[in-house]
């Protein structure tokens, strides 16, 4: 079974404020969502390479850096049970 990203208000750049849609400009709930949905990335502090879905392959950023504990800008998470 695959965990992935739900792609819902909640985890969308357009809501704002915990409530608004920025493109729509209606009030809107975390669990609604619609096509204009686009992946709001949020960084925890125990995010690092070793949940990065690019660590050790060829679309990593940084090859030589890339390690437990690290964290960059391009860091993207692993939506998939491994």
């Amino acid at each position: 079974m695959n965990v992935q990203l739900a792609k819902c208000c909640g985890n969308c750049e357009n809501f704002i404020n915990g409530q608004i849609c920025a493109v729509q400009e209606i009030v809107v709930s975390e669990n609604q969502v619609c096509e204009a949905y686009q992946f709001k990335a949020v960084l925890h502090r125990d995010d690092d390479c070793l949940k990065c879905v690019k660590f050790q392959t060829i679309n990593c950023a940084h090859p030589q850096k890339a390690s437990e504990g690290i964290l960059c800008s391009v860091w993207y998470p692993r939506t998939a049970m491994m």
